[in-house]
């Protein structure tokens, strides 16, 4: 592979992450094809997070540190790092995991050949490890109870499949993130849909990142657990509160706004009748929502 054809750019945000975040940034840095730059943002951490990372960017020319004066919490922040990269294909990173040294070699290659004129986002598997770095689980899909291999633009108007901190993107990817709404769940979700809805979605069956799970995370790893999402759908069950789906119609809501027009026909359909559901009974949402 020719580095001077596929330049690029790698995205992190910090987050009183200095912890774990040596061992991120060297397993970055240390990759069999190099990231042409690595873009990190701080959103106002108050631990030694930032001194770190000054310490690298020292060491490391291609580290470029932006330090947020006013925190943007997780979707601000990682927009502005996507947004400040310079290169055509960008990955995202999370502070406190570790990659496997050809994750970016290997992404690279499975997506060398796809067309750039839609949006484009790859994802793979990761490796589970505790806050000791040590093994719980080969596959976070698996353990998760994921199965992205069956998502759909429409299964994921319901729910998330997407990692962010295992995704890449292209330039157009980046392009159409440059205004993110708020009321966006998450990042990597509204990512997702942009990949499902209008653009080309490669996954990637291996492991390319120890995806670190562990109380404290600033992504909330621990709410992907397949422990954790057991007890949400018990709670959902039998907990009566009206506001089930509310907040993921509403993102639906925006993304209709932004990007309807860019849909198919049927895809179109499957958003008004997702739209349509906040009229409709808390009963018959979840009906909907685990029959779907």
């Amino acid at each position: 592979m020719n580095q001077s054809d596929l330049k690029c750019s790698v995205a992190l945000c910090t987050y009183n992450g200095e912890k774990y975040l040596a061992e991120l940034l060297d397993s970055v840095l240390s990759q069999s094809f190099p990231a042409s730059e690595l873009v990190v943002v701080d959103d106002c951490s108050a631990d030694g997070t930032v001194l770190l990372l000054q310490e690298y960017a020292a060491r490391f020319p291609q580290l470029r540190l932006i330090v947020l004066e006013e925190n943007l919490g997780p979707v601000g922040a990682f927009q502005r790092a996507i947004q400040s990269t310079t290169h055509s294909f960008v990955f995202l990173a999370d502070q406190d995991d570790i990659w496997k040294l050809n994750k970016i070699e290997t992404m690279l290659l499975a997506v060398r050949d796809c067309p750039q004129d839609k949006p484009l986002l790859a994802y793979s598997d990761l490796e589970v490890i505790d806050k000791k770095g040590e093994k719980q689980n080969p596959s976070f899909w698996k353990m998760a109870g994921l199965q992205p291999h069956r998502a759909t633009f429409r299964s994921l108007m319901f729910g998330n499949v997407v990692t962010g901190c295992a995704t890449l993107m292209n330039a157009k990817m980046k392009e159409l993130l440059s205004s993110i709404p708020s009321g966006v769940l998450m990042h990597d979700h509204w990512i997702g849909l942009i990949g499902y809805g209008f653009g080309k979605v490669i996954l990637v069956d291996e492991p390319l990142v120890r995806y670190r799970a562990h109380a404290d995370s600033v992504t909330e790893k621990n709410h992907s657990s397949l422990l954790w999402k057991i007890q949400v759908q018990l709670h959902q069950i039998f907990n009566e509160s009206s506001d089930f789906l509310i907040k993921e119609i509403n993102q639906i809501a925006l993304f209709d706004q932004q990007f309807g027009r860019f849909l198919s026909p049927e895809k179109q359909k499957h958003v008004q009748r997702f739209l349509a559901l906040r009229y409709k009974s808390l009963i018959k949402r979840k009906l909907v929502s685990y029959l779907r």
